[in-house]
């Protein structure tokens, strides 16, 4: 038996390379950000209630997201490397509490520590479709560049930076 009134209004498929992404604090990145995604998210269960033959899972209270990573290209001048890498140093402090200061010089505000991003999804006419906002992001790892001679043809340097975050929201721009 077919299911009556289920098709989708709209029937075109989602295409990988229809997207725009930013980060407040790090408008280098912003500009030459080649891949970023949605993470995962999922929702714990509760195996409390029982019956005489199984346990019934009920759903839990606490949503878990997974990791954000952006890939992007890295420029020769490094400043988008560095943007990234100079957030992390503030976090970080590996030789003293001035590293931090840039951070912290309004006393206890962690608005500094944190930023928000946002990734707009395109329509296949990549017209603004979906808007995705990461809420109080910050970066937790970013990879090694490597240097190599004994490469043939010339590939650009690309890096990826991990951020956590404390939520995504999803919101349609289109009607």
């Amino acid at each position: 038996m077919a299911l009556q009134g289920t098709q989708p209004n709209n029937k075109s498929f989602l295409s990988p390379i229809g997207f725009q992404f930013g980060i407040q604090k790090l408008p280098h990145v912003n500009y030459f950000c080649t891949a970023a995604g949605i993470p995962d998210i999922s929702l714990g269960t509760v195996e409390t209630i029982e019956n005489t033959f199984i346990k019934l899972p009920i759903p839990g209270d606490k949503l878990t997201f997974g990791a954000l990573t952006v890939t992007f290209q890295v420029d020769e001048d490094l400043k988008n490397f560095k943007e990234i890498y100079d957030w992390l140093v503030q976090l970080g402090f590996p030789d003293n509490f001035q590293q931090a200061a840039p951070l912290r010089r309004s006393g206890a505000n962690l608005g500094d520590v944190y930023s928000d991003a946002t990734m707009i999804i395109l329509t296949g006419g990549n017209v603004p479709n979906i808007e995705v906002k990461y809420v109080d992001v910050y970066p937790v790892s970013l990879t090694a560049l490597e240097f190599n001679l004994q490469d043939a043809d010339v590939t650009y340097l690309t890096a990826s930076c991990t951020f956590a975050y404390r939520k995504y929201e999803l919101t349609s721009i289109t009607n």
